[in-house]
């Protein structure tokens, strides 16, 4: 799952093919994408992943790092 997000990423960020993006990495601070890019985030993880997120988790923190994305893939499929 994280590779997946992973990849998703770094094929739609604008940095060098030489960067490594670690699973604790905040992408927002690091400024390899902006606030817009949630909503693509959440788009991708919904389809990738066969879920869909409540509103309450529609939120930056849920989709700063691939660890908090992984969480909360995992949270919604322990639900179903």
């Amino acid at each position: 799952m994280r590779e997946k997000i992973r990849e998703f990423i770094m094929a739609n960020v604008n940095v060098d093919e030489d960067t490594a993006v670690k699973d604790d990495d905040n992408i927002f601070r690091l400024g390899y994408v902006s606030s817009l890019f949630a909503m693509r985030l959440l788009n991708f993880i919904e389809a990738s992943f066969a879920i869909t997120v409540d509103d309450e988790d529609i939120a930056l923190v849920n989709f700063s790092t691939i660890d908090a994305m992984a969480k909360l893939v995992g949270k919604y499929r322990t639900y179903s």
